[in-house]
Formats: C-alpha cells, sequence, structure tokens
C-alpha cells in the first residue's frame, strides 16, 4: 500500500511550513496518511501556530489522516501539552486518527486521560508553562470552555470575558518585565474586548460550512505569547516579508528596540478551522474576494442565525484603533494572506459605505492574484503589539 509521511520536525519555521504547503496542498490524492509530531518545537516565532494549524486543519479538511507519530516516548506526554500545537492537533484529529509513540505503542488510552486533565486546567484558567496562554474549543467532543460558551451557545458576557484576559495578561503573559503590564493597562480591556469579538466571530463562523451544516470535526481558539525577540534575528528571520521592513522601520526602533538590540511584542491569535470567510460570506453579489473579505471584519457584519445574531460587535475597526502607529495584523484565509503595516498606513475610522477605501495588503506582494497560491481551510487573525523599550543596566 502507497503510504504518505508528513513530518513536522522541532526545527519548524513558517518558511519550512510553506514548502510542506506545496508539497502536499497541491496532490489530489494522499494515500494513508501518517502525521509525525515531533517531542517540542524549538522557537515559536510570530506567525507559527497559525501557520501549523493552517497546514493541518487543510490536510485534515481533504484527507484522512490515518495515524499520528508522536516522536516521544510515552514518559514525555505530559510535557507535551506545553507546546501549545500539541492539544489543538489531537483534538482535531481524535475521532478518525490513532495514535502512537516513537516505538508505535498504541498511546491513544494515555492521550485520553490526558487530554481530560488539560481540558480541565484550560477551563480552570491555570497558568500554563511560559509567558503564554491558549484556550482550544473543540465542538466535536463533549465538554465547553466555560470562559466563551455553554450549552447555549456563545457566553455573551463581554465584561467578563475582559476580566478574564485581564487577569490573564497580568498574570500569565506579561510577567517578564512589570513595565509591560504598565504600559499596556491603558488598552488591556480593549484587547479584551478584541479577543471577545473575535472568538464570538468564530463561534458565528468557524463550526459549520457555507450551508450551515456542522463540521464532522472543528477547532476554534485564542492564543496570547510574549516574545522577546533579537532584532537582527528578526531582520533575519522575516526576510523578503512585510514584517522585515515592519521591524526595521525607525519609528519602532527608536520606541522599542533596547539596548540589548531587543524588542518586546504581545502576539494574539484567533483563529477556525472553518471554511473561511469568502466561502462563508452570503450574499456575495458582485463582490470581488478581497471585497469580501473587508465586509466580513468591517463594523456590524455577520452570517449567523445564532444567539448573538442582534449583537454585532466593531470588528475590524476596534483592532486598527488599539495597533495605531505601533503594531502589525495580518489574517489568512482561503487563498489569501493580508496585512496591514499600522506604522506604515495609520488609522482611519472604517464604515460600511466606503469599505473600498480600507488599507488591506498582499503578504505575498502579488496584488492579490490569487491563481497560483494555495487554498488554506480556516481564518487565522494575527495581531502583534510591540512594547516599549525597556533598557538593562549591568
Amino acid at each position: 500500500m502507497a503510504m504518505t509521511e508528513i513530518k513536522i520536525l522541532k526545527s519548524i519555521t513558517p518558511s519550512k511550513i510553506s514548502e510542506l504547503q506545496k508539497i502536499y496542498f497541491n496532490k489530489n490524492e494522499l494515500k494513508y496518511i501518517t502525521l509525525i509530531l515531533p517531542n517540542g518545537i524549538n522557537k515559536y516565532s510570530f506567525g507559527l501556530l497559525a501557520d501549523l494549524l493552517g497546514f493541518i486543519i487543510t490536510i485534515h479538511s481533504r484527507h484522512v489522516i490515518n495515524k499520528v507519530i508522536v516522536d516521544a516516548d510515552q514518559e514525555e506526554l505530559v510535557e507535551l501539552y506545553d507546546h501549545e500545537y500539541f492539544y489543538p492537533i489531537v483534538s482535531l484529529l481524535w475521532n478518525t486518527t490513532s495514535f502512537v509513540d516513537k516505538h508505535e505503542n498504541d498511546i491513544k488510552g494515555l492521550l485520553r486521560e490526558r487530554q481530560n486533565n488539560f481540558f480541565l486546567k484550560m477551563n480552570s484558567l491555570t497558568r500554563m508553562k511560559g509567558n503564554k496562554f491558549f484556550l482550544t474549543m473543540v465542538d466535536h467532543l463533549p465538554g465547553y470552555i466555560r470562559i466563551f460558551e455553554n450549552a447555549h451557545g456563545f457566553n455573551d458576557d463581554e465584561s467578563q470575558i475582559v476580566k478574564n484576559f485581564n487577569k490573564i495578561l497580568d498574570e500569565y503573559v506579561l510577567t517578564f518585565n512589570q513595565n509591560n503590564i504598565s504600559e499596556i493597562a491603558e488598552v488591556k480591556n480593549d484587547i479584551g474586548a478584541i479577543i471577545y469579538e473575535l472568538a464570538k466571530n468564530t463561534d458565528e463562523w468557524g463550526n459549520t460550512d457555507e450551508y450551515s451544516v456542522a463540521f464532522t470535526s472543528s477547532i476554534r481558539g485564542v492564543y496570547l505569547r510574549f516574545h522577546r525577540n533579537n532584532h537582527d534575528k528578526l531582520l533575519e528571520e522575516y526576510d523578503g516579508t512585510p514584517l522585515k521592513p515592519f521591524f526595521n522601520n525607525p519609528k519602532l526602533s527608536s520606541t522599542s528596540l533596547n539596548n540589548l538590540k531587543q524588542i518586546y511584542y504581545l502576539e494574539i491569535l484567533i483563529y477556525d478551522s472553518g471554511v473561511g470567510y469568502i466561502d462563508k460570506y452570503f450574499p456575495k453579489e458582485q463582490l470581488s474576494d478581497i471585497e469580501v473579505i473587508k465586509m466580513c471584519l468591517a463594523k456590524h457584519q455577520t452570517s449567523s442565525t445564532s444567539n448573538l445574531k442582534s449583537k454585532k460587535g466593531l470588528g475590524l475597526d476596534r483592532i486598527l484603533q488599539i495597533l495605531n502607529n505601533k503594531g502589525f495584523l495580518r489574517i489568512r484565509t482561503d487563498k489569501y494572506c493580508i496585512y496591514r503595516d499600522m506604522i506604515k498606513d495609520n488609522y482611519c475610522p472604517i464604515e460600511n459605505e466606503s469599505i473600498n477605501n480600507l488599507i488591506l495588503e498582499d503578504w505575498n506582494n502579488k496584488n492579490f492574484s490569487s491563481a497560483k497560491n494555495d487554498k488554506i481551510q480556516g481564518s487565522y487573525i494575527n495581531i502583534l503589539y510591540p512594547f516599549k523599550q525597556v533598557n538593562w543596566n549591568g
């Protein structure tokens, strides 16, 4: 029997994920897929988790991933839950896939216990290892992430969600330097509100297809991570992407580059494994794909018939105000990867009537020509919020 082996290395990077996409997305039929997951990832750069989840979610949506080999011994399984890729991927594939360790021993029973324990840890908002925190909602398995959902749907309590994420930022994510907490204090409620708004959107958009039929398996999530990176290495890592000129902008260097040549920043990712904005949006009328994306991100857009239909949020406008003059936004959906450099292109209010004036740029610098782009399953919104410089003595 012909087999397909897809291996994710510990040294995985966004550029290596792009190479994997070129290899596997263009194959119409993949036979008996074995996915090999590493026992950790060496470095979580900005956008890495979104790209990795997008790759695996897309493969899963097109083919059956028959087996997952976790490249670890059974004793190492607990430590894998310190890594943000592991729980979402295992949850996504749980009902259709067998799981073995690196010696080919069946570990699904062990993983069931570990999955349940981690679900309880997430639900109690317990601190995770490192300056990060994430919540994964799994639509095809029992249980609710109480901060976001209950038996009736999305838990539409913005103030409580904002309060919980204030605590998560203060006590878990931004503990490396107290100055970061002080600096973000003024926009912390706004960040919580953005998470509320975008998580709500995943509930409306992410768990059914374009015909409102529930997926057999789907995941949605929120992820926050504090990054502390060397400036020169950032420029090297993001060479050839829009993030290089962003990180090299003299304004960012003057406000955020410290005496150790480091930049501190917060990454926020909100994602879902749904069909994406373009397939989901009705009516399309005669809109282009990019116009559809803009409409989905602007004020008061919803496709929902849920309990949230009358409570439409501010969408992209709220995000751009917070990032204005300092941050970066990247969105992946369908065949498109779009971005907005908020240092280069400052905020202007967005109204539906003038949606064509909304500035969004093509990550691949192809003027949104999608003919040769790989279509991904899901939607992935990455936010980069840089902090002011914190200099060190000694």
